[in-house]
C-alpha cells in the first residue's frame, strides 16, 4: 500500500492560539483552509509538501491538569512547507493547511471502547500507543510494528462514523484504507503487522469465528455489523441465508419437513391424454386442449439450515447462515441433535457427526449425491466453509434462556453503545435537543436503577429520516418502550417534570402533552441545541429582537436572515440551478433541521413543517427553514461558515 505519507502533530502549550482557533472553527470539511505554523525541534527527515497530518490537541501545562478542550485527534491537514533547521535539535517550522475538523476529538479511550480489534493493529501509533511516551511534536505514523494505517482509519471511523464519508470527499485515494476486514488478533498471536498475514488465504477465516453471537442492548447495530462485515468480504447473495427465531420456531421450520405441495400432472383416459371436449371457461381452456390436473403430494421442503448446508457443499466459497434474535426461540427445540455438530475441530469441520433422519438423508442424497461428504454414510457434518452468525438482544434474554452447553459452542462478541449519532436531534414544538445527550442521560438512569445495560437505548434504536426525531417518533417509539419495558415499576426516574412531579404516559397525549414533554426534557437535563423562535421579531415578553444587515442593507430577524442570505446569493449567481444552490449552502453544515431543501427533498419528507420560506430560483422552488434559529450561537455558526468569496457580509444592527 503506497501513495500517501502521514504524520501526527501534537499541539501543546506553545500552540494555544492555534488550539483555540481550531476549537472555535467550523467542524467538518472547511471551505477555506485554516493555516497554522508549527515550530519545534527533532522533526523526522522524511515528510514534506502535501503529506497528510493528523493534529492532536494536547495539554496546555506540564502538570497533568485538565484542559478546556478534549485532548485527542481533532483535525486533518496537509503539509504545505517545511523549513528544517540545520541539525536535528535545531528549530524547524512546518506550515500546515487544515482542511478538516472533527466534531469531537478522538483519543485512545474512544478507540478502545469502539474499535478494540482495530486498536490492536495500530497500538504502536504515536499518541495513542500503549507504551507511547515520546514527546516529539511531529512524528511519522507508520513504519513500525502494530502501526497499520488501515486499522487506524477503521478505528477513527468507528468512533466518528461520519469520518469516512467526509474524508473521501477531500481525498478519494483514502478509499484504500477503508472497508478492510481486520482479523481477530487471537488467531495471529505471533504476527506484528497485517502485512505479514496472507489475506488471500486467511482473511475470511480470520474476521470472525465459525459460530459467533453478537449481543448487546436494543438498537446497537448488531445486524448492521454483520451486514457490513459480509459486505467488506464481498460475499455474494447466493451465499447468505437468513432466518429469524421466534417463540413458534421449531426443528421443522429451521431444518425442513415433509409438507404438502402442489403438482401438475396430465389426466389420462386409458393410455391417452384426456382432452377438453368443449371450451371450459372455469379452467380457462379451449376445446381439444390437454387436461392438466393439480394434485397434492408430500415432499421434503428444506428450510434455512438445510439450504445453507447444501450450498456450503456445492461451493468452495464461504457460506453464511444468519440467525436473527436467536434467544427469542427455544434453541434446544429448534436445533435438536444438530447441536452436536456445533463442536468444530481445528480445521473447522464438525468433530462429531450425527445420523440424518430418513427424510433429510433422502433429500440430501438426491441433491448432493450418495458419495457427497455432506451425507456420507448417512451422516451430517458441518463443513469448514459454513459460518453461523447470530444476534441477541440482551433485553430479551429471559424469553428463552440459553443453557451453558449451547453457549459454550459459540464465540460471543459484545456490541457496545457508541453514542455515535451526535448529529441527530429531537424536535419538540420547534425546540431542538441533542439525541445523544438524551440517550446518555436515559441510559445512565436505567443503569443506576437496574444495575444492568440490557434495556439501554442503542445508537439505532430509532432510525429517523434525515436525523430528525420528531415528537411523534419520540413518543410512539422511544418513550413507549421506556414506559412499557423499563419504567413500568417506577424504575429509572425518567417520567417526571422539572418540578419532580410524576408523569403518566397518557399525560403526554393530553392537552398539555407537548409542554409536559418539554418539562421532562428539562428534568432529564437534555442538551438544548436551539429554541423555537416563533415571533422573534416581536420584542414583547423578552423575545430575541436581534436584527441583521446583509452587505450594509436591510434589517432582518433571525428567522428570516437565512432566507435573505440565500436570495442574495441567487442574485449574485442568476444562472445557477436550484439544485446547485441548495448543495452549495448544504455544504456549509446543517444548522437547523431541514435548513435548505429542493422541491423534491421537501416533497419526500413526511414531516413537512409550515415554517419555511419559499424562494424562486430559475423556475424551481427552494425551501428555507425559518424554524430553530433562536438558539444561542446557531445563527453565528451559519454566519461564520459563509466563505469570504461569497461576498455576503452580515452584521448585527
Amino acid at each position: 500500500m503506497a501513495g500517501f505519507n502521514f504524520i501526527t502533530v501534537r499541539l501543546g502549550k506553545d500552540s494555544i492560539p492555534d488550539i483555540k482557533q481550531i476549537c472555535s472553527s467550523y467542524v467538518g470539511i472547511l471551505s477555506e483552509p485554516l493555516i497554522i505554523n508549527v515550530k519545534c525541534t527533532q522533526v523526522p527527515d522524511n515528510y514534506g509538501h502535501d503529506d497528510y497530518a493528523f493534529l492532536w490537541l494536547g495539554s496546555d501545562n506540564n502538570k497533568g491538569m485538565p484542559t478546556n478542550w478534549k485532548q485527542g485527534f481533532k483535525a486533518v491537514g496537509r503539509v504545505k512547507n517545511v523549513l528544517r533547521g540545520k541539525n536535528y535539535n535545531d528549530t524547524s517550522e512546518t506550515t500546515i493547511e487544515i482542511v478538516y475538523i472533527f466534531r469531537e476529538s478522538v483519543n485512545r479511550m474512544d478507540i478502545l471502547r469502539c474499535a478494540p480489534t482495530a486498536y490492536y493493529w495500530c497500538s504502536s501509533m504515536p499518541l495513542i500507543g500503549l507504551d507511547d511516551h515520546a514527546n516529539q511534536t511531529i512524528r511519522n505514523m507508520s513504519g513500525s510494528a502494530f502501526s497499520d494505517l488501515r486499522a487506524f482509519f477503521s478505528a477513527i471511523d468507528s468512533v466518528a462514523n461520519y469520518f469516512k464519508n467526509d474524508i473521501l470527499q477531500i481525498e478519494p485515494g483514502f478509499e484504500q484504507y477503508f472497508d478492510y476486514p481486520l482479523p481477530d488478533p487471537q488467531l495471529y498471536p505471533n504476527i506484528k503487522g497485517l502485512e505479514d498475514i496472507n489475506f488471500e488465504l486467511n482473511v475470511k477465516r480470520s474476521t470472525c469465528a465459525l459460530q459467533q453471537i453478537f449481543y448487546g442492548a436494543p438498537g446497537t447495530g448488531k445486524s448492521h455489523r454483520i451486514k457490513e462485515q459480509l459486505k467488506a468480504l464481498n460475499v455474494p447473495k447466493e451465499n447468505i441465508f437468513r432466518t429469524t427465531f421466534h417463540p413458534d420456531s421449531d426443528f421443522s421450520t429451521f431444518v425442513g419437513a415433509y409438507k404438502p405441495t402442489m403438482k401438475k400432472q396430465y389426466r389420462y383416459d386409458g393410455k391417452v391424454k384426456a382432452k377438453y371436449y368443449e371450451d371450459d371457461d372455469l379452467a380457462g381452456a379451449k376445446k381439444d386442449e390437454v387436461i392438466i390436473d393439480k394434485v397434492i403430494q408430500y415432499d421434503f421442503v428444506p428450510q434455512t439450515f438445510i439450504k445453507a448446508y447444501v450450498r456450503a457443499y456445492q461451493t468452495k466459497e464461504n457460506v453464511y447462515l444468519i440467525i436473527e434474535e436467536i434467544n427469542r426461540g427455544n434453541c434446544a427445540q429448534i436445533f435438536g441433535d444438530l447441536f452436536q455438530l456445533l463442536d468444530r475441530d481445528e480445521n473447522g469441520v464438525s468433530e462429531y457427526t450425527i445420523k440424518a433422519d430418513a427424510d433429510i438423508r433422502a433429500y440430501l442424497e438426491d441433491v448432493l449425491g450418495y458419495d457427497s461428504e455432506g451425507i456420507k454414510d448417512g451422516e451430517l457434518c458441518l463443513p469448514s466453509n459454513l459460518y453461523i452468525y447470530a444476534t441477541m438482544n440482551t433485553s430479551d434474554q429471559s424469553l428463552f434462556p440459553i443453557d451453558s452447553a449451547f453457549k459454550r459452542r459459540w464465540d460471543w462478541e459484545y456490541e457496545p453503545i457508541k453514542y455515535k449519532n451526535a448529529d441527530w436531534v429531537i424536535e419538540i414544538n420547534g425546540n431542538q435537543f441533542s439525541w445523544t445527550s438524551f440517550q446518555k442521560e436515559v441510559n445512565n438512569r436505567i443503569f443506576e436503577s437496574t444495575n444492568s445495560e440490557d434495556k439501554m437505548l442503542g445508537d439505532f434504536f430509532v432510525k429517523p429520516y434525515d436525523g430528525i426525531i420528531t415528537e411523534k417518533l419520540l413518543l410512539n417509539k422511544v418513550l413507549f418502550y421506556l414506559w412499557n419495558d423499563v419504567c413500568k415499576d417506577g424504575d429509572g426516574d425518567i417520567f417526571k417534570t422539572e418540578d419532580n412531579k410524576d408523569v403518566k404516559f397518557s399525560d403526554l397525549y393530553g392537552e398539555n402533552g407537548t409542554a409536559m414533554l418539554l418539562s421532562m426534557m428539562k428534568h432529564l437535563k437534555v442538551e438544548l441545541l436551539s429554541e423555537s423562535d416563533v415571533d422573534v421579531e416581536d420584542d414583547e415578553n423578552g423575545k430575541d429582537n436581534t436584527k441583521y444587515s446583509i452587505n450594509g442593507s436591510g434589517s432582518y430577524a433571525k428567522r428570516s436572515l437565512s432566507t435573505e442570505l440565500v436570495k442574495a446569493y441567487i442574485s449574485q449567481h442568476p444562472e445557477m440551478p436550484a439544485t446547485e444552490v441548495v448543495n452549495k449552502w448544504k455544504s456549509l453544515g446543517r444548522f437547523v433541521s431541514h435548513f435548505i431543501e429542493t422541491q423534491d427533498e421537501y416533497d419526500t419528507r413526511t414531516d413537512r413543517n409550515p415554517r419555511v420560506n419559499i424562494i424562486q430560483c430559475n423556475g424551481d422552488n427552494i425551501y428555507v427553514s425559518t424554524n430553530g434559529w433562536g438558539g444561542q450561537g446557531v445563527m453565528d455558526s451559519l454566519i461564520n461558515a459563509i466563505p469570504k468569496d461569497w461576498n455576503l457580509n452580515v452584521e448585527k444592527i
